[in-house]
């Protein structure tokens, strides 16, 4: 797999675990891994909207309950499978946060709830009256969305946006909502938990597509006291 051209790298990493765990777990034998090297992986960086692009998208979705859905993600920074998981009661509205009970790993975590984010939230429930799941599926009550048909809302508004030259998804919205969160000013621990990062370095890489207010920034030559003197041409 590692010569034969025709398998990425992540493609070959999963083989080399699952290897591992055959040797390990399964013959339990001790596994020589300096001699099975894996191979790196791109890294690349998230998808991220501006806040001008947010709107439009959000604009582009007609059904109330899909574009609440979206920007539920975006309020919260939900991953797709927490936010279809999401009760009625994981929505706390006197403490303004929700509360994410099956996050990645079964961690649990709060994340804030906008006020914004609250009225829409009961302008839905009026309109939909569900009972247990907060975006319930087509199977009725007591089912919930599905993640497919999450993305298949983002798919619909990329059609109606065409000139927005980003394939978004629905984990798209997640990200804006780190990469906003830290253009705005918040401390990369806080995005970090809200986020439900185990590591910081996953939260790191929203530094690399964060929109820099380069406009603002304050020379360092100019802040020198007395500078000006130097400035002439004597």
């Amino acid at each position: 797999m590692l010569t034969d051209g025709q398998h990425k790298p992540g493609s070959v990493k999963m083989g080399y675990y699952a290897l591992k765990f055959l040797f390990t777990q399964i013959y339990h034998k001790e596994w020589a891994g300096e001699y099975l090297p894996t191979p790196k992986t791109a890294k690349t960086l998230p998808l991220v909207l501006s806040k001008e692009e947010v709107l439009e998208v959000l604009g582009a979705i007609p059904n109330f309950k899909h574009r609440t859905v979206i920007m539920f993600i975006y309020s919260t920074g939900a991953r797709v499978s927490e936010c279809v998981n999401i009760k009625l009661s994981d929505i706390d509205s006197k403490r303004m946060q929700v509360n994410i009970q099956e996050g990645k790993g079964l961690k649990q975590r709060k994340t804030p709830l906008s006020f914004l984010m609250l009225d829409t939230l009961r302008k839905y429930y009026k309109a939909y009256k569900p009972q247990h799941y907060l975006f319930e599926g087509a199977g009725g009550k007591g089912t919930h969305l599905g993640v497919g048909a999450v993305r298949e809302i983002c798919q619909k508004a990329r059609f109606h946006t065409p000139h927005i030259k980003k394939n978004f998804t629905p984990h798209t919205f997640r990200h804006c909502f780190a990469t906003h969160l830290l253009e705005q000013g918040t401390n990369l621990l806080v995005i970090q938990r809200l986020m439900g990062h185990a590591d910081l370095s996953n939260t790191l890489k929203y530094l690399h597509v964060q929109q820099l207010g380069i406009d603002q920034v304050i020379n360092p030559l100019d802040k020198l006291t007395g500078v000006e003197a130097l400035c002439n041409g004597k």
